[in-house]
């Protein structure tokens, strides 16, 4: 069932009501304020924002700084993008449409995000949007040097692309919307994942556009939750490893290719505010921390400020992505080379916005003999660094910083070498984590969901919030699973089956639950196995009837580690799989709940 989240999430009536942020609340508890723009200043505030602005067409129309203003009125504020038809840009003797936006200077990870915004509808031709996308050198267009200069100063990821995030994209004078997870780039063996077929154009008639509009999305790992007014209306659930904290946009785009039409008289697209809110999360907070986000050797390293002092020269840095079939994790890993020109080599990964907490910081390393020196450190300003040695190795070797306490919200991770030509640091696998939040693998039961480290499937499958499910075609009515997560479903392929892979801590007997969502679609008589020290032991599910939750399996003896699984296979043609979560507890142990 839908439900409203804080009083704060609220469709609010009045500009002056939105100035006292408050912790998020209700389905959205544990949530702190961590950044705030309200549009107050006479000016955009240059500190935090960047405007979008090219000197080509995009869309059919042109984004100029020109267009984007911030209108204070009895000191309250909002940002104002312009949709005009006045001036002749590329000269060809006709007024050109315009519209433009602005992009923040820092960078925002998972978290709950918010603007409240006033959409154009006057007319067609106008692409208003509100979304999470990585800046990068090849698709500047910030009408300034300020990124182009600090990117070629390493100062700044020369391509801090990844995914993207929308929260909204809303054509004007079309009561349409679209909320999309796009991947951008190739991570790893599997099919880029993106919402655009299941939220292409969903009809977004619950929104009056002659208000004010509150436009939120949660992204959390595997999961991103679309909310209008405070009221979650979609879910989307992914599996590509995809993460890295990027730039936010809120931009209105001149749109001919779409939907032809020009601007009324003071067009424009208003943004009262921009929130930010984070919470403490057992995720690894480093993004391409495998290095993979190309899928192929690069001497662009996407995501990490690579720094050797020398103005402009990326693709020459000294650090480079190396696919050899060496890599610790995946395909992929960053070799750091020694160069003697320079008096050091530094890849870093900035961290802006997160939480204060104690952190734990490793990696997987290799290092020649004659590199001079070699660390991997944690800065933070006004503060001493956190800082290892790394020795010499010829094997891949763990390296550890712990108790890592951050107290400033931001943090820039640094692998830092000096050495002679023909030198090399070899990285990979790093991961910083939040030591203050437990690994929910570690408590019991054991509990794996879909998506989660552990679930595969074997052939195509996609979430139940994805595409317009036959239960009416909205959010509220799709097939849910465990604590009201999505469910995947595959196509009616027989033979397909999805599979968890939990892990065992020790040898012993265990009780294994499955999560059984409900479906009229789904098989009836579903072939679950598990596979347990001494054989395999099978099980037939209806998926159709009863009502959800968990069903007991069996008790079973596992030994440790990944070496048994439970399966939940098509068994009768035409019929989907519903795949959603399994749990092991201890022998008459607590049973999982809702």
């Amino acid at each position: 069932m839908l439900s409203p989240v804080a009083q704060v999430l609220a469709q609010e009536t009045g500009k002056g009501m939105i100035k006292d942020a408050k912790p998020l609340s209700g389905t959205l508890a544990g949530y702190q304020l961590a950044y705030e723009e309200n549009f107050d200043r006479n000016s955009l505030n240059k500190s935090g924002w960047f405007y979008r602005h090219a000197d080509r067409k995009l869309g059919g129309g042109f984004n100029r700084k020109e267009n984007v203003s911030v209108v204070t009125k009895d000191g309250v504020g909002y940002l104002d993008i312009a949709y005009k038809k006045d001036t002749d840009y590329n000269k060809d003797g006709v007024a050109d449409l315009s519209g433009g936006g602005v992009i923040s200077t820092k960078a925002f990870g998972y978290g709950y995000y918010e603007a409240r915004i006033k959409f154009y509808k006057g007319s067609k031709g106008l692409h208003e949007s509100f979304w999470n996308h990585g800046l990068a050198l090849s698709v500047n267009e910030t009408g300034d040097t300020v990124f182009s200069e600090g990117a070629k100063r390493d100062l700044r990821p020369t391509d801090n692309v990844a995914i993207e995030i929308d929260a909204i994209e809303l054509d004007s004078y079309m009561n349409f919307g679209k909320t999309n997870y796009w991947f951008n780039k190739k991570a790893c063996d599997c099919t880029p994942e993106s919402t655009a077929a299941a939220f292409n154009r969903f009809d977004a008639s619950y929104m009056d556009l002659d208000q004010w509009i509150n436009v939120g999305f949660e992204w959390l790992p595997g999961m991103v939750k679309y909310y209008i007014n405070g009221v979650e209306r979609y879910r989307y659930s992914f599996t590509t490893p995809s993460y890295a904290a990027m730039e936010v946009w809120l931009t209105a785009l001149a749109n001919t290719l779409w939907y032809k039409g020009e601007p009324l008289p003071d067009a424009s697209m208003k943004v009262d505010y921009f929130r930010y809110y984070h919470k403490p999360i057992y995720a690894n907070l480093i993004g391409n921390y495998s290095f993979e986000f190309d899928g192929v050797a690069t001497e662009t390293v996407r995501n990490w400020i690579i720094y050797d002092g020398i103005y402009n020269n990326e693709k020459t840095d000294g650090c480079r992505v190396v696919y050899d079939g060496t890599a610790y994790d995946g395909k992929g890993y960053l070799q750091q080379d020694g160069k003697s020109a320079v008096p050091y080599i530094a890849s870093k990964y900035q961290l802006d916005y997160i939480p204060n907490s104690t952190y734990r910081l490793t990696a997987w390393v290799k290092r020649s003999a004659g590199m001079k020196k070699a660390t991997m450190e944690v800065s933070q300003p006004g503060a001493k660094p956190f800082s290892v040695s790394i020795p010499p190795a010829t094997n891949w070797t763990k390296i550890t910083l712990d108790n890592i306490i951050v107290r400033s919200n931001t943090a820039t991770v640094a692998f830092t070498t000096t050495g002679t030509n023909g030198e090399w640091l070899k990285i990979d696998k790093v991961e910083l984590f939040d030591k203050a939040v437990e690994n929910p693998a570690k408590q019991w039961p054991i509990i794996v969901q879909e998506l989660e480290e552990g679930y595969s499937e074997s052939g195509p499958f996609r979430g139940s919030f994805n595409f317009s499910p036959h239960e009416g075609g909205v959010w509220g009515n799709a097939v849910k699973g465990y604590n009201n997560s999505s469910v995947r479903m595959s196509n009616g392929e027989g033979g397909l089956f999805a599979q968890w892979l939990p892990d065992i801590p020790a040898k012993r007997n265990y009780d294994v639950y499955i999560y059984k969502p409900i479906s009229k679609d789904a098989d009836s008589n579903a072939k679950i196995e598990i596979k347990y020290d001494g054989g395999v032991a099978v099980k037939y599910l209806d998926y159709t009837i009863g009502k959800p939750g968990w069903v007991f399996l069996g008790n079973y003896k596992f030994i440790a580690g990944k070496t048994s699984y439970i399966r939940n296979y098509a068994n009768t043609k035409g019929k989907k799989i519903l795949a959603d979560a399994i749990a092991v507890t201890l022998s008459g142990g607590k049973a999982p709940t809702l």
